[in-house]
């Protein structure tokens, strides 16, 4: 199957194409935003393979959330103006369908969709992994990138975590589950209810926290996830 998000700022183009992928049998649409951040945040906590993206919304343009979202996500751009259609294609985007879009037109993009992605997993094996996020700011309409190597910890905290880098915080609304799912696990780890860390940060264990090298943070690993953390450590220690 195909994961897909539709991010258009109209509600009734979103059910125009909501309509049209609950036709296809390979499409599973996993969310609709008609906020550009909403949609970005959803495309990245699912994992789409696939954005069908207006090209021109008040908040962020579609080209915008392209260059965000990165090579990995293969973008159809959906959109009333035909004068974008050009720089759509230099941006290496799989399509560009005019409004009102028609059924068979989709079909026949969504079938561009699968061959590219197709010719992609035959690459799949030899491709570098993302090594960065972005993030919705407590700032309305700003989005900010972070290294992943630049993480020490995060902290949960209600609806938001803390991204700790070095004395640096930076405050994102997510819930600390949806950052786990997007963190790989082979260098970060849930240790907490509250906090997730990253491996290569650690130091030493001591009286049950987690010291961080450079900042000496403390980090307090709990019970719960001390038996799973605790086996990472010796499978670290035989050479994985």
């Amino acid at each position: 199957m195909i994961k897909c998000v539709i991010i258009d700022d109209e509600q009734l183009a979103i059910n125009v194409i909501e309509m049209y992928v609950k036709k296809m049998p390979n499409l599973q649409l996993v969310g609709t935003a008609t906020n550009p951040l909403t949609g970005i945040e959803l495309v990245q906590q699912h994992k789409a393979d696939v954005v069908f993206l207006d090209i021109q919304m008040d908040e962020m343009g579609g080209i915008d959330v392209m260059k965000i979202l990165g090579p990995s996500v293969k973008v159809v751009f959906c959109t009333a103006f035909s004068e974008f259609a050009v720089t759509s294609y230099e941006l290496d985007a799989v399509d560009y369908l005019m409004k009102p879009v028609a059924f068979s037109r989709f079909v026949k993009a969504v079938q561009r969709v699968s061959n590219a992605i197709l010719s992609q997993s035959v690459v799949a094996s030899d491709a570098i992994p993302d090594d960065y996020i972005f993030v919705k700011a407590e700032q309305k309409g700003k989005m900010i990138k972070i290294n992943l190597d630049d993480i020490d910890f995060v902290e949960g905290m209600s609806n938001y975590v803390a991204f700790h880098r070095g004395k640096e915080r930076i405050l994102a609304y997510l819930t600390l589950k949806e950052v786990e799912e997007r963190l790989p696990a082979s260098h970060f780890m849930r240790v907490h209810k509250s906090y997730i860390v990253a491996l290569r940060q650690i130091t030493t264990i001591e009286n049950g926290d987690l010291v961080l090298k450079d900042t000496n943070d403390r980090v307090p690993l709990s019970n719960t996830y001390k038996q799973a953390f605790m086996d990472k450590m010796k499978s670290k220690l035989m050479g994985d």
